[in-house]
């Protein structure tokens, strides 16, 4: 698929879709290629990613397109309950990735603020995700959107960061 074009933002939607679809596989594709190129490697804990994991009950995964629901995709992300029988408030985020073409223009952000509307919908009222010390940009994302910088594991090359949605308790 080759790089979808530039168009107004105001025509930016964002759709649930299911994990083994191929919006969210492309996303995930591209997420792995560029965590490969920024890191030399894909981290175990990057790996085994399932439709299981993100699609309901356990989870949801959304997809930014241009125009409608059909037009190439531009990012995604997805969230899952991290630990459903121990703790099923608890959500982790997984594979934020805009296409670096589409980047500046406020895809993240959108899609970050429906995932914390797919989250509530979940049940899930706190959530946590882990990103690089080479992704500079989305530790700067995270911070600018409310989210709390848990700790830095640099053995892990990560940085954890937490949000509290208000959600159920």
């Amino acid at each position: 698929m080759d790089h979808p074009s530039p168009a107004n933002p105001a025509s930016l939607v964002l759709a649930r879709e299911p994990f083994a679809s191929e919006g969210p596989r492309w996303v995930v594709a591209r997420a792995v290629r560029e965590l490969v190129v920024r890191y030399g490697f894909l981290h175990e804990g990057e790996r085994g990613l399932t439709a299981a994991m993100f699609d309901p009950p356990a989870g949801a995964f959304l997809v930014a397109r241009r125009g409608d629901a059909t037009g190439p995709p531009l990012g995604g992300v997805g969230v899952r309950a991290l630990h459903p029988d121990r703790d099923p408030a608890v959500g982790e985020v997984r594979r934020l990735w805009v296409d670096p073409d589409q980047r500046g223009q406020g895809i993240a952000r959108r899609l970050m603020g429906a995932l914390e509307v797919a989250a509530l919908d979940l049940g899930l009222s706190s959530l946590r995700l882990v990103t690089g010390d080479r992704q500079p940009e989305a530790v700067a994302l995270y911070r600018a959107t409310g989210w709390e910088l848990a700790d830095l594991d640099p053995a892990q090359y990560g940085y954890r960061f937490t949000k509290e949605l208000g959600g159920p308790q």
